[in-house]
């Protein structure tokens, strides 16, 4: 009996210990769900196609609507200068704490988030997948990262030592591993190397008709050319030049999506050193907050080696970085200026964007 109650009263605080681990790990998060959509982009004026029939056909690419689906949970703490921009989280919130190596909080910070997105037509998925513990002397973190409109995916793990500098730096320094598609390689370009890029449009299952030409109705050729008909049988192109523009360029999309595929995924380790600058004055007038990453040594550990980055770029070694910088300043009788901006290259894949402003409130 006695043995019994022991092992009762240790179960019960082993669930007591662990429902409050899990109590802490999700206060103060949130979850949402939200969907927007937006007016497409018009054209301002109709585009015209003429066949060699002199049939006149509007060829105006008309766009469907905008739209983005989202869904998430997130805990990220705001720095000083950061200001919940919405009553409600839609998805659209960036917070700095998940992009600089040190958020303004140690302990636990997370945010899974998915977003569907269709833009001018094109559909593309977005996803970040982001955990990361903050101690005094150490970090950690996973990544997820789906860019899709800048063809960029990633997986990562951070393990560093964090050193304190004062109040204001922050050095991290360790190995960080990454899981990536075999970038640097390029399907289509080996591809044309030995075949013609007929060759492929008839893989697809694409066929072509010869055909000539008599301008001035002697019987005789002055130029020729071919159609082109998808395989259902449907006319797409009169010309081959107008099968390259228009039909061609989705074939050579889906060869090098299904060529990648195959492939596989590549593991790489690389060595890591980051900086954090934070400055807040307290009366709110100054801030500066920068932040960067260096990862200038890597080794392919896994994946198969000929498709690995080293060997498209014809080095064992590369530097991939990433930075970024938000600032602001309060200059008094009403002015204010701020800049921000974000870079990251990470193999041959650049992402940035930036915004510089001055601000002018009437009192």
């Amino acid at each position: 009996m006695r043995i019994a109650l022991i092992t009762l009263i240790v179960w019960l605080s082993a669930f007591n210990i662990n429902a409050q681990i899990i109590k802490n790990f999700f206060k103060y998060s949130t979850v949402y769900a939200s969907g927007r959509v937006g007016q497409p982009l018009q054209e301002t004026s109709k585009d015209w196609y003429v066949d060699q029939g002199s049939n006149l056909t509007d060829v105006t690419e008309v766009y469907p609507y905008d739209y983005t689906i989202s869904v998430g949970i997130r805990k990220i703490a705001r720095f000083d200068y950061e200001i919940k921009p919405n009553v409600f989280y839609d998805g659209s919130e960036v917070n700095v704490g998940s992009k600089s190596n040190v958020g303004a909080v140690k302990g636990f910070e997370y945010i899974f988030a998915h977003d569907w997105v269709r833009q001018w037509g094109d559909q593309y998925r977005n996803q970040t997948y982001f955990l990361r513990y903050l101690g005094k002397y150490w970090v950690g973190a996973i990544k997820f990262n789906e860019i899709g409109v800048a063809d960029l995916r990633y997986s990562q793990a951070d393990l560093r030592s964090r050193f304190a500098i004062g109040k204001f730096f922050n050095i991290t320094a360790g190995v960080v591993g990454r899981t990536h598609r075999p970038y640097g390689y390029n399907p289509i370009a080996d591809y044309l190397q030995y075949n013609p890029w007929w060759s492929l449009a008839y893989e697809y299952g694409y066929t072509d008709n010869f055909y000539g030409i008599d301008y001035d109705n002697d019987n005789e050729i002055d130029n020729f050319d071919w159609t082109w008909n998808d395989p259902d049988g449907n006319k797409v192109a009169d010309t081959d030049l107008d099968f390259r523009n228009n039909i061609y360029g989705d074939i050579v999309n889906d060869y090098n999506s299904t060529m990648l595929d195959s492939v596989g995924t590549m593991y790489t380790l690389s060595a890591a050193v980051g900086l954090d600058f934070y400055y807040y004055s307290d009366n709110e007038r100054f801030w500066c907050h920068i932040w960067g990453n260096l990862l200038p040594f890597h080794k392919h550990i896994a994946g198969d080696r000929d498709f690995s980055y080293s060997n498209f770029i014809g080095q064992n070694q590369w530097l991939d970085y990433n930075a970024g910088v938000i600032a602001g300043a309060k200059l008094g009788k009403g002015f204010g200026l701020f800049v921000e901006g974000e870079y990251l290259k990470y193999w041959d894949r650049k992402v940035y964007s930036g915004k510089i402003g001055i601000n002018y409130q009437f009192k």
